[in-house]
């Protein structure tokens, strides 16, 4: 099989998986690229094909429905989803895209003639299409229909969506920041948005553990809380680990909690990199310790992760919704369980990359319902570009969306204290 075939087939083979089998689109990839000896640079394609042909999915959607007239299978409209992407959206050579689905399609037994036919139709009349309309019927109906509650613009999310995500990153305290000479634009004394694409590892100061990734809006509930600053800190569900590594670079005491081993690998490098030297603990939050009482909680709970779809497309792009019931349970059971875990005039600052109401405004009423000795802790801001970000009721509410020409995910936090 020709080197371009294989690794197209791989690409469609990712995406079907993803769409039909619910799978995450990194675990896909990594599962899938590893079948088969590749090089780097054919994995960046895969990974950047793959991931664009998510992100376009609405798009090319609306152009299928006006040039593809007969009815056909989930696998042929993939196939069509990832040619589409190359040509129209990466400037792929068309006949090399066209020639390479033909043959996936001979291999998977799916209408090479239609595939061949439709595509060359698409070329020849490229300049009369529209590819950036789409129909927002095409929008799952349950995302839709959550969106209604907050009143969100499906329409300008979509278009925030398919830009690509800016990388932002915060550093151990101003001094590393204002020596840092890599092209930037400051967000804070301590964070920064890179301006140029650039292999992480090769970003100044990754070896000697100077900074993080974290997205903007992830940074602003504790940065926003100065109030907790040297304080005896339970992180709940820790890793990655951002929060807590700024909540260190503070001089906080932070245990570190959370319950996937894999997560917490991942977290464990981190503190290695960054130098510090805290342990991890790998338990359910539900079964901490009651006995032991701190200062702060935080709690960046499991949620649908809506918030990073240009992230995460797949989350719009996968056959099954996210179970919203079954995560608004986890999260209600993660808070109270917060809340026991504090001391009196204890702050319990909770977050979720979410926009959805079922995962943010709700959660903070049915807390405060539940737990008669707890009052909010409104978020104020004294930098006036940053206060776009804090609604009227106090809440640090994010939309996926631009802040000063570069991108950042959509979130939500809101902050308590305990009165007695």
């Amino acid at each position: 099989m020709k080197k371009s075939v294989k690794i197209r087939k791989l690409i469609f083979e990712i995406l079907y998986e993803i769409y039909n089998k619910s799978v995450n689109f990194d675990e896909s990839f990594l599962k899938q690229t590893t079948k088969i000896i590749i090089s780097d640079q054919d994995k960046s394609m895969i990974y950047n094909v793959v991931l664009n042909s998510i992100r376009y999915n609405f798009f090319i959607k609306n152009i299928l429905n006006k040039y593809l007239k007969k009815k056909t299978s989930i696998k042929i409209k993939i196939l069509l989803l990832s040619a589409i992407t190359q040509i129209f959206y990466l400037n792929f050579k068309d006949y090399a895209v066209t020639n390479d689905s033909v043959e996936i399609a001979k291999l998977k037994k799916l209408n090479p003639g239609l595939i061949n036919g439709l595509l060359k139709n698409l070329i020849k009349n490229e300049a009369k299409i529209n590819k950036r309309d789409f129909n927002i019927s095409d929008f799952p109906h349950w995302f839709l229909d959550e969106l209604k509650k907050n009143k969100t613009n499906p329409i300008k999310l979509l278009n925030n969506i398919c830009c690509e995500p800016s990388l932002h990153l915060v550093f151990k305290n101003k001094k590393l920041l204002d020596s840092f000479k890599t092209n930037n634009h400051k967000t804070s004394e301590q964070s920064t948005f890179i301006k140029d694409k650039n292999k992480i590892q090769k970003i100044e100061g990754y070896e000697n553990g100077i900074w993080w990734i974290q997205d903007f809006s992830s940074m602003l509930p504790i940065y926003l809380s100065p109030e907790i600053k040297s304080k005896n800190v339970l992180d709940m569900c820790s890793a990655p680990g951002g929060k807590a590594f700024q909540l260190l670079s503070t001089g906080s005491e932070v245990t570190l909690n959370d319950i996937s081993i894999k997560r917490s690998y991942v977290l464990k490098n981190n503190l290695k990199r960054l130098g510090f030297k805290e342990k991890i603990l790998n338990l359910d939050a539900n079964d901490l310790c009651e006995k032991q009482k701190y200062d702060v909680v935080i709690l960046d709970s499991p949620c649908s992760g809506v918030g990073t779809l240009r992230r995460n497309p797949d989350i719009l792009f996968k056959k099954n919704a996210p179970n919203l019931n079954k995560l608004s349970k986890i999260q209600k059971n993660l808070i109270n369980k917060a809340g026991k875990l504090l001391n009196k005039n204890g702050i319990l600052i909770f977050m979720v990359c979410s926009i959805l109401n079922l995962e943010t405004k709700n959660i903070k009423k049915f807390f405060l319902r539940e737990n008669s000795n707890f009052s909010q802790l409104k978020f104020n801001v004294n930098d006036k570009k940053l206060s776009k970000f804090i609604d009227d009721q106090g809440d640090i509410y994010c939309t996926p969306s631009e802040f000063n020409s570069f991108m950042i995910d959509g979130f939500y936090s809101v902050k308590f204290i305990k009165n007695d």
